[in-house]
């Protein structure tokens, strides 16, 4: 299946999301357009996906979080062969050649992941919740696609793992990231495709050891900006789209600095 109606979508994996096209049209993501408002020619030559520790530390907390029941079909724990033998490495060879499709995963993150979990206990997505949904909609004329972490019927919520989930740490990560732009995305999906959405929340939990948290949310006037700097941002996309020209930080020319630059 290459194109895709517009739309909710349950249980697709992340190859299939990102190969969803609309009449022929890559549908943009919201990172992509937070990409794009910063650099189109770093958005542009991005190295295709390639799962780091931190990406697979997302992953499994995502499963371990969202959608437990499934850790076992998407993962597998390494039984901790000592590779530095020959019998070892034959045994891991054997072991890994048996995964048909799954990731390895070293038990210590699963259980750091699991600990995590637990201190996130009250907020395990219920079992009338919608996780990992797939919207696929329009948006200021574009095809767009997002996938939302859970959804409650009335909310979106987002889990983020981040070194500082108090309120100035996660300030800086809602700015540095631009996760306002993200959350303006998602209630512009839920729009176009009439689900009931008052709000979207951030679940924010420290990686380290005792796992604090909080739970963020924005006000109407930031969400109306993030729409603002998605819009910016789709209209960078397109205009480099059309001309072919993917310009560093998004200018041309000189940067001439004044005395009020400097310090």
């Amino acid at each position: 299946m290459s194109d895709w109606k517009y739309g909710i979508y349950e249980d697709l994996d992340y190859p299939t999301y990102a190969s969803i096209t609309v009449d022929g049209q890559r549908a943009w993501r919201s990172h992509d357009l937070t990409s794009l408002i910063k650099c189109a020619y770093t958005w542009k030559n991005a190295k295709p996906f390639n799962e780091s520790p931190a990406l697979l530390e997302g992953r499994v907390q995502h499963t371990v979080f969202l959608e437990h029941q499934k850790f076992h079909d998407e993962f597998a724990i390494d039984p901790g062969f000592d590779r530095r033998t020959k019998a070892g490495k034959e045994d891991y060879e054997d072991w890994h050649s048996g995964l048909e499709g799954r990731t390895a995963c070293k038990q210590d993150l699963y259980n750091i992941c699991m600990e995590r979990r637990e201190v996130l206990k009250d907020f395990i997505p219920k079992p009338e919740h919608k996780v990992e949904l797939t919207l696929v909609f329009e948006w200021c004329g574009q095809p767009c696609k997002g996938k939302l972490d859970w959804y409650t019927g009335t909310d979106i919520w987002d889990l983020k793992t981040c070194r500082d989930a108090s309120p100035r740490g996660f300030k800086s990560a809602v700015n540095g990231f631009r996760y306002y732009q993200q959350a303006a995305f998602y209630l512009a999906a839920t729009e176009f495709l009439g689900m009931q959405c008052e709000k979207f929340y951030f679940l924010a939990q420290e990686k380290a050891h005792p796992y604090p948290f909080g739970v963020y949310t924005l006000t109407e006037k930031a969400v109306q900006y993030g729409h603002a700097k998605n819009q910016q941002a789709l209209d960078i996309g397109i205009r480099c789209r059309d001309s072919g020209v993917y310009q560093p930080f998004n200018g041309g020319g000189v940067t001439e600095f004044d005395l009020a630059d400097l310090w």
